[in-house]
């Protein structure tokens, strides 16, 4: 008998302070009534309760607070019994008290474990956590200004304190977004149904800073899908790929609703577009990012009927660049006699979807009598690679698709290189062991007869320390180049956008933090999942390529213009003038000149060094005329 009342009494303690509180509650009402019966019975009658309800009352006072035995008067057995009972009440209410205080201790520790069910609807979910998340964050924040009860749930292995704590450190402003935190894996389904993402805008999976991220990137998708009701329904998931031939079984963990960028192509073609001409990674982060102008679609049907050409100038303040069909599919630059459906959708460059409108009349440009200045031959171009990370195989045949014939990749690394020769362009490939940041190294190069140098960002360090050998490395280029009378292109690709001022000071043509634009990307797309398909035109070997041109092939220099005439004078050629980029203020952090969607009435001079953006079908980047 004594044991089963010992395991009863262990099997109540093991569920918990609830049902220890319940217990205990139910002792005090027994007391309570054993008390009221006991001053009915017993008391004299100055102390006995003119009724039973006045004796339970007096009954509950006494277990709550003994010290009331003080008044008592009367017989000896009363005052044993009172005696006993405040005895009891001292027992019973010194153990209730540390229960209470110890399931609330429990539960304020759980809530700041992060581990209860997150209760939103129309917010949006990040998934890990990296370098990558700061950045993430702040677009999301800037996407949802305006937005009423906005919201951040971040899920990760990582204490809900800390990592609140960290997004407000680095994060200036929330703007009235709120952002929550859970602690938990994102590759366990129980876990992931924490932050609801079957309630969510959109899920965003972060891949993690390790070995091989790109595993818990697709156990992170299988987890996502697990939560989903219906495979069709519910929010687009985004996510990123490390290697490409992830990629397939990442969108197959994924679903139909899940869109997956392969970071290998992204980051080595935006890389080598950079490179060939400077300026163009100001106008890739410009396009984005939230803070200026981005891409949009918006249904106009006063638009029906007119050919694309008519729409260009039918905006001022925005700069049309595409058509969606209703069926989603996107057409870039289409032809110039392209029919606006009413269905149709305008994909545009704007500052915001405000300033979408169109112009009460459709203004008549005057012609450009200008003769049209053509490209100067192709020659093959020397480019000089200093570094190794995992991109680099994706750089070289990157360049290999568009440098002419005749031209030459020299590679210089402290690691072994996993490339080898034989290109189909017809690419010379020459690759050199030493370590890059020793300046006598750089001299024996003779960096002067390159026509673009590019410094990669080591993998396997840590950050700063990749970063530190970066900057050593430039500021050595820099050094030798104020000898050299040739100047070359110098992009250099930084591991933690912290450093960019840093590197600013060594003045490179362009800075590229690779994890950022992949962050940005990201965020774009969970915004707005069809921007997947234009940015992937936009980003892939073939198809429509932003270019920076000349000005002077379109305009004359030093004559006033607008930028719909400049927006005329490209369409003729069968290109699309999205922005420019201006020599004199090319120093001026953070676009560098590049300006996207200028007013197309505000009068324009152009000098020589000046260029146009342009957005065209051609492949072929050309020679660099950026200054």
């Amino acid at each position: 008998m004594l044991q089963r009342f010992r395991y009863r009494i262990d099997t109540l303690m093991g569920r918990g302070a609830p049902a220890l509180f319940l217990v205990l509650a139910a002792l005090c009402c027994v007391l309570a009534l054993l008390n009221g019966l006991m001053l009915l019975l017993f008391a004299p009658d100055d102390v006995r309760p003119r009724d039973a309800r006045s004796s339970l009352w007096a009954g509950l006072l006494r277990v709550m607070s003994p010290a009331l035995l003080l008044r008592d008067r009367g017989p000896a057995p009363f005052l044993m019994l009172a005696v006993v009972m405040a005895f009891s009440g001292v027992v019973l209410m010194s153990t209730l008290i540390p229960v209470i205080s110890t399931g609330l201790h429990n539960q304020l520790a759980r809530l700041r474990a992060g581990r209860s069910l997150v209760l939103e609807s129309g917010h949006t979910v990040i998934l890990g956590w990296s370098s990558q998340i700061h950045v993430v964050v702040a677009e999301l924040v800037e996407a949802n200004r305006g937005r009423r009860h906005a919201c951040i749930t971040v899920l990760a292995e990582k204490d809900r304190t800390e990592m609140e704590t960290e997004i407000r450190e680095r994060i200036a402003t929330l703007a009235g977004t709120r952002i929550v935190c859970r602690t938990g894996s994102p590759a366990d389904p129980q876990d992931v149904s924490l932050v609801n993402p079957q309630q969510a805008r959109s899920v965003i999976v972060l891949p993690s800073e390790e070995k091989r991220p790109d595993f818990g990137v697709v156990k992170s998708l299988l987890a996502v899908a697990r939560t989903r009701q219906d495979p069709d329904t519910g929010p687009y998931v985004v996510a990123a790929i490390e290697d490409h031939q992830n990629l397939a079984a990442a969108r197959l963990a994924g679903g139909p609703r899940c869109r997956v960028i392969s970071t290998q192509g992204f980051i080595a073609r935006l890389m080598v577009h950079s490179s060939l001409q400077s300026g163009l990674s100001s106008v890739y982060t410009e396009l984005l990012d939230f803070a200026d102008h981005e891409i949009y679609m918006s249904h106009q049907p006063g638009l029906t009927g007119l050919r694309f050409d008519d729409t260009l100038r039918a905006f001022r303040a925005s700069t049309v660049i595409g058509l969606m069909r209703p069926d989603g599919h996107i057409l870039m630059n289409p032809p110039g006699d392209t029919r606006i459906g009413h269905d149709d959708r305008i994909v545009l460059i704007s500052e915001s979807a405000a300033t979408i409108s169109l112009v009460p009349e459709v203004p008549e440009l005057p012609a450009v009598s200008y003769a049209l200045v053509p490209d100067a031959a192709e020659r093959g171009r020397n480019v000089l690679v200093l570094g190794c990370n995992q991109h680099l195989a994706g750089i070289v045949e990157q360049f290999d698709a568009h440098l002419p014939a005749g031209s030459r990749v020299h590679v210089v690394t402290s690691e072994p290189v996993p490339i080898g020769n034989g290109y189909e362009g017809g690419l010379e490939l020459t690759v050199q062991q030493a370590d890059t940041t020793r300046r006598r190294v750089l001299e024996s190069l003779l960096v002067e007869k390159y026509d673009h140098v590019m410094v990669l960002s080591p993998d396997g360090q840590d950050p700063e320390g990749a970063d530190a050998g970066t900057l050593t490395t430039l500021l050595n280029l820099r050094d030798l180049a104020q000898d050299s009378q040739v100047p070359y292109t110098l992009v250099t690709e930084m591991a933690d956008d912290r450093n960019r001022v840093l590197a600013q000071a060594a003045r490179p043509d362009d800075l590229i933090v690779s994890a950022n634009l992949l962050s940005l990307r990201l965020s774009q797309i969970s915004e707005n999942p069809h921007l997947d398909r234009i940015f992937d035109e936009l980003f892939a070997p073939s198809g429509c390529q932003i270019m920076l041109r000349p000005a002077t092939h379109y305009v004359p220099p030093w004559r006033p213009v607008t930028f719909g005439t400049v927006v005329e004078a490209v369409r003729r050629q069968g290109h699309l003038a999205i922005g420019h980029r201006l020599a004199h203020r090319v120093g001026e952090p953070p676009h560098h000149g590049v300006a996207l969607n200028p007013d197309k009435e505000t009068p324009l001079v152009y000098s020589p060094d000046d260029c146009v953006v342009i957005l065209t079908s051609s492949s072929v980047i050309p020679p660099d005329h950026a200054p």
